[in-house]
């Protein structure tokens, strides 16, 4: 039996979502820029997340920019990822999958809070 080739990182699905806040940055042209909109995060991996919201983003293409503000233990994250689909998910609520553009530095810090949350949810 051949081993598995695993491209993509582990995704942690989130048993209860996780708040957040989703900024469209300013210098986007689109609905809701530079405002802060509640949302919930259903899952999380080292190169991207699930996120649902209110926020309609007409989403057309991988172009969109969002920051995402969230908290999984003590520290505030605030991470930067493009918008890779989206769709309608119930009324008046957007189910949207993000990839997160880290640096090297915000990539340890998100492995680090993800390993400590992991444990806590023991």
């Amino acid at each position: 039996m051949e081993g598995v080739s695993r491209k993509e990182p582990f995704r942690y699905v989130m048993n209860q979502p996780i708040d957040c806040w989703l900024e469209v940055p300013a210098s986007n042209t689109g609905p809701g820029a530079g405002k802060l909109t509640e949302g919930v995060m259903l899952d999380l991996s080292r190169s991207g997340c699930k996120i649902r919201s209110s926020l309609n983003l007409r989403f057309t293409s991988g172009d969109t920019k969002l920051i995402i503000h969230f908290q999984l233990n003590e520290i505030k994250l605030q991470l930067e990822g493009s918008v890779r689909w989206g769709w309608m998910f119930g009324l008046g609520q957007f189910q949207y999958g993000v990839r997160l553009d880290l640096n090297d530095a915000e990539e340890e810090l998100l492995l680090h809070e993800i390993e400590i949350w992991t444990l806590a949810q023991h």
